[in-house]
C-alpha cells in the first residue's frame, strides 16, 4: 500500500503553527466527502520547579470516533512527566468539538473544561439543541432531528466563562463571544500570536469545492443565523487584535485573514 498522502500538514499530527499554537486536523469522512475537524493546544505556564514541563491548554476535543487518536496526539506533544493538560476550551458544544472530551478528562485528571455558561444545558446536561428558537426555516424544520448528546462533561470538572471574564490566562487566551451558532458560542483569541480560533463561527473547507470554500457556518445546525453573523461582523471588527483566523473545519494550512472574512460578508452581505 502507497502512503497517505496528507491534505494538509498538520493532518493526524500537531504541529506549532504559530510560536507556542499547535494545531491537529483528523478528517471525519463519509464516503466520498471528508470534514476536516482541528483541535488546538497552547503551550502555558511552566511548572514551578519544572522549568521543562509545562500546562497546555487545548480548544477544542474533536469528534467522537477520534477519541483515542485525539488522547495519543495529546500525549505525543506533551512528553514530559510533569506536563499537564490544564484546560479544554471549548468554542461550542456540538459532538464534533467535545468528541475526546471525557478520554481527556480520564487522562488528565486535573483538567477542566472551559464553556460558556449558555453551553452548559448541552455540555453537561446532555439537552438537545431542538430547544432552540431558530431564526432560519431549514434549522427549525432539522432540529426536530436533533438529539442530545450521550457526551456529558460533569459540572464540577467545568469552569464557566463570559467575555471579560477573569482566570488565570486571562493574559494568554481571552474568552470572544461569538453567539450564534449556538447559544454560548464562543471563540478564543491566543493573544501572543493574535490568532483567534473561532469554532463554527465561519467553515474553509472543500466539500463540493477542489479548493477551500470559505463560507457562513451551515444554517442547517446553527441555531441563529442572524446572531451568526453579527459575530462574525464581530470578528472582523477585532483586526486591531487579530492577524489569522482558525476556523475548526478548514482545508487552509494558514488559516484564513480578517480581509478573507470581510471579502466574505462583501461579497455575500445577507
Amino acid at each position: 500500500m502507497g502512503a497517505v498522502v496528507k491534505v494538509v500538514p498538520d493532518q493526524d499530527e500537531y504541529l506549532e503553527i504559530r510560536p507556542g499554537l499547535f494545531r491537529s486536523t483528523i478528517i471525519l469522512t463519509a464516503g466520498p466527502l471528508g470534514l476536516p475537524i482541528a483541535t488546538f493546544l497552547i503551550k502555558g505556564n511552566p511548572v514551578p520547579d519544572q522549568p521543562e514541563a509545562h500546562e497546555w491548554l487545548m480548544v477544542d476535543a474533536g469528534a467522537p470516533p477520534h477519541a483515542d487518536m485525539i488522547v495519543q496526539h495529546v500525549k505525543a506533544v506533551l512528553k514530559h512527566p510533569k506536563d499537564s493538560l490544564k484546560y479544554i476550551c471549548i468554542t461550542h458544544a456540538h459532538l464534533d468539538h467535545i468528541g475526546a472530551s471525557i478520554a481527556l478528562l480520564d487522562a488528565y485528571p486535573g483538567c477542566m473544561v472551559v464553556s460558556h455558561p449558555e453551553e452548559k444545558p448541552f455540555l453537561c446536561d446532555g439537552m438537545s439543541f431542538k430547544c432552540c428558537a431558530g431564526d432560519t426555516w431549514i434549522f427549525n424544520i432539522m432540529k426536530h432531528f436533533m438529539k442530545g448528546s450521550k457526551i456529558r462533561v460533569p459540572e464540577h470538572r467545568t469552569l464557566l466563562l463570559r467575555e471579560g471574564d477573569e482566570w488565570e490566562y486571562s493574559g494568554l487566551v481571552k474568552v470572544v463571544e461569538t453567539h450564534g451558532h449556538t447559544p454560548g458560542s464562543i471563540s478564543f483569541l491566543h493573544v501572543p500570536t493574535r490568532s483567534i480560533m473561532i469554532g463554527d463561527a465561519s467553515k474553509n473547507h472543500m466539500f463540493l469545492y477542489k479548493e477551500p470554500h470559505l463560507s457562513y457556518p451551515l444554517p442547517i445546525g446553527t441555531c441563529h443565523m442572524g446572531n451568526a453573523i453579527k459575530s462574525m461582523d464581530k470578528i472582523i471588527s477585532l483586526n486591531d487584535h487579530v492577524d489569522t483566523i482558525f476556523p475548526a473545519h478548514d482545508y487552509s494550512p494558514e488559516g484564513i485573514s480578517v480581509a478573507q472574512l470581510q471579502g466574505l460578508r462583501a461579497s455575500d452581505p445577507r
